[in-house]
């Protein structure tokens, strides 16, 4: 492992709030949030035709979900992140693999060579990227035939998403500037240059006991802190939601691995 530090001091203040933003949920991070099918994972190294040598770069690569997926089946990924606390994670999990690189950088600012990648990967971080930099970086690091890889695992439960989104409230605590749903989002279009990417999607389901539902929903950038002083309030209105969901004590969720992934258009 190797870990490349990085000046920021040249960053505006928003991008660094942003950088922080998880500095105190990285443990709920870790434990709660969903992993990615590893169907999807195979699927995509056999589409993007992945060597046992390639290059993978995860952008905001945070506490090594994505990573941790490829550190075993390819020669290097650079795992690409500004928050110190996920970096340091990520590094307990992976360090042991001789492929993982933890890199702190930013999306459009990752420190690594031009033309040095064969496939960029980036997570649940996208819609914190400045759009129009962050394409120029991709460009500029990928190989000439190199991918582009955008994951999640959205929820499929509609009855569930309704009852949260009520939930999402400032009067329960809830940040509306840094909901991603609410927020301005770029189209996976402007990332590629074109309209002819291809979308990988794998059906999921799995349990949640309330204390992984609550870790799970607090994880998230706009949920409110321990501290935060409306957090009695949004617990009492998660607690709701899982009890009306919920069966014996234990929560059934549908959801998908969904990977969107193609080749850039670059200008001449």
């Amino acid at each position: 492992m190797s870990c490349k530090p990085a000046d920021f001091s040249h960053i505006c203040r928003h991008t660094m709030q942003v950088v922080d933003r998880y500095t105190a949920k990285t443990a709920a991070y870790v434990r709660f949030r969903w992993d990615y099918a590893e169907e999807a994972i195979d699927a995509l190294i056999k589409e993007c035709q992945l060597s046992e040598g390639a290059t993978i770069a995860d952008i905001g690569s945070g506490t090594g979900m994505v990573a941790r997926h490829f550190v075993d089946r390819v020669g290097t990924v650079f795992a690409v992140e500004p928050n110190a606390d996920m970096r340091r994670l990520a590094c307990e999990a992976l360090c042991a693999y001789r492929s993982y690189q933890s890199v702190e950088g930013l999306s459009d600012r990752t420190t690594l060579p031009d033309s040095s990648v064969r496939l960029i990967t980036v997570g649940r971080a996208l819609h914190w990227f400045p759009a129009d930099s962050t394409r120029a970086e991709f460009c500029r690091i990928l190989e000439p035939e190199g991918w582009l890889a955008i994951l999640s695992v959205p929820c499929t439960d509609s009855a569930l998403l309704d009852a949260l989104r009520a939930v999402r409230t400032p009067k329960n605590g809830w940040d509306l500037t840094v909901d991603k749903e609410l927020t301005h989002r770029v189209s996976s279009t402007f990332y590629f240059g074109h309209d002819m990417f291809r979308t990988l999607t794998v059906a999921g389901s799995l349990t949640e006991t309330w204390e992984a539902f609550l870790g799970r929903i607090s994880s998230m950038a706009p949920a409110p802190g321990v501290n935060h002083p409306r957090r009695r309030v949004f617990e009492r209105a998660l607690r709701h939601v899982f009890e009306q969901h919920a069966d014996a004590g234990v929560l059934h969720v549908s959801n998908t691995t969904k990977i969107v992934f193609g080749q850039l258009h670059r200008p001449r």
